[in-house]
C-alpha cells in the first residue's frame, strides 16, 4: 500500500474512523510505515491539544495602541480613512 492520504490521517486523528476496510487497511499500514506513524502522531496531538484547550490558552487582542498604529498606517497605505466605528479613530491631520 502507498503511503496513506494526509486527509484520511486527519480523519483518523479526528477519530472519524469508520469501521471499513479502508480505514483498517490504513491502520495497518501506519503501524508498518514511521512517515505515516509519525504524521499521525503529530496530528493526533494537534487535535487533543486543540480540544483541551481553554480560554486562558487563546491569545490576547492587542492594546488598543496597536490598533491606532494598524489602523493609521493602513490608512496612509490605501488612501482612505479609518472606518468611523472605531473607537480609537484619531482626528485631524498628524495625529
Amino acid at each position: 500500500m502507498a503511503h496513506v492520504e494526509s486527509a484520511h490521517l486527519v480523519e483518523l486523528a479526528l477519530g472519524n474512523a469508520a469501521p471499513g476496510d479502508d480505514d483498517a487497511e490504513a491502520l495497518r499500514h501506519v503501524e508498518r510505515c514511521d512517515r505515516c506513524r509519525d504524521e499521525l502522531g503529530m496530528l493526533t496531538r494537534l487535535v487533543t491539544a486543540a480540544r483541551t484547550a481553554a480560554a486562558v490558552d487563546l491569545p490576547t487582542p492587542p492594546p488598543e495602541h496597536v490598533w491606532r498604529r494598524i489602523t493609521r498606517e493602513v490608512s496612509r497605505e490605501t488612501g482612505t480613512p479609518p472606518p468611523p466605528d472605531y473607537p480609537w479613530r484619531e482626528s485631524g491631520p498628524g495625529s
